[in-house]
């Protein structure tokens, strides 16, 4: 028998050890493992996938069972960008995403980011944070000259940099090249719609030195931590231009901890 139970904004399964229930359960995003007690925690959204594996449940009567994760629309964050293509480009892409994006938590680990980016829908709330900080970044001109268009592409660079966080197939943790695998993501769904299907924002874009920038802002958004921690490889490029290093510098202050973001005051 499978426990189910709600643990503040939290799902809780435990269950007696069995490798083929482990194995299916690994199959959901954002879950986390909990060594103390041998359970998992994973969104509340999981209940839906739960029910699909899995027809010993024991769900505690709290459980919403129909319960749908709201889905952040960034409407904000897009009306922030100027250029029209551009904000176009950033709501196809947004559309693009796992659907797991909506919902997990910013880290897999909780170590490595502030306490509103952890829990469901900590990914997007980091996201925004990093937002926020480029535009109050872009207010200050003693530290950077950007034009439009360049704020613009920071802006939606940020918008999808951690958009494939988890992998492909929803990791449980963090997969280290997930700066590359967005691109490459985004690039796949490109080309794998036909051209009359596409809007002609999307195609200017992606066929465009813009899309060059936010790939290499994108891929180096890491910064210094672009190394595999087993083997100490470079796996990640490191930012070079201004553009890369100013994303990279509020993706750094968005997971801070020693950083709140009050998201009650508009950003």
């Amino acid at each position: 028998m499978i426990k189910v139970i709600k643990i503040n904004d939290t799902l809780n399964v435990s269950f007696d050890y069995d490798a083929g229930t482990v194995a299916k359960i690994k199959t959901i995003p954002g879950r986390k493992y909990n060594p103390s007690n041998k359970s998992w925690d994973m969104p509340l959204q999981a209940i839906h996938k739960l029910k699909d594996l899995f027809s010993d449940l024991n769900i505690s009567e709290d459980v919403d069972q129909d319960y749908v994760a709201p889905k952040y629309d960034f409407k904000a964050e897009l009306d922030n960008i100027k250029y029209e293509p551009l904000k176009k480009f950033a709501k196809w892409g947004l559309e693009q995403l796992p659907e797991y994006f909506y919902e997990v938590a910013a880290s897999s680990t909780g170590k490595y980011h502030p306490a509103y980016a952890l829990g469901e829908g900590g990914l997007i709330r980091h996201t925004q944070a990093a937002l926020r900080i480029a535009n109050e970044l872009f207010k200050c001109e003693t530290i950077q000259h950007f034009d439009d268009t360049e704020k613009d592409i920071i802006r939606v660079s940020l918008l999808l940099h951690d958009g494939v966080k988890h992998g492909l197939d929803g990791s449980s943790h963090t997969v280290d090249t997930h700066p590359l695998v967005v691109v490459d993501y985004l690039v796949d769904r490109y080309y794998d719609v036909d051209e009359d299907e596409l809007p002609v924002e999307v195609i200017e874009i992606m066929e465009s030195d813009l899309w060059d920038n936010i790939e290499s802002c994108i891929k180096s958004h890491m910064g210094q931590w672009n190394t595999d921690y087993k083997s100490g490889e470079e796996i990640l490029p490191k930012p070079e231009t201004e553009m890369e290093k100013f994303t990279h510098l509020c993706d750094y202050l968005a997971s801070r901890k020693m950083l709140e973001v009050n998201f009650s005051v508009e950003g």
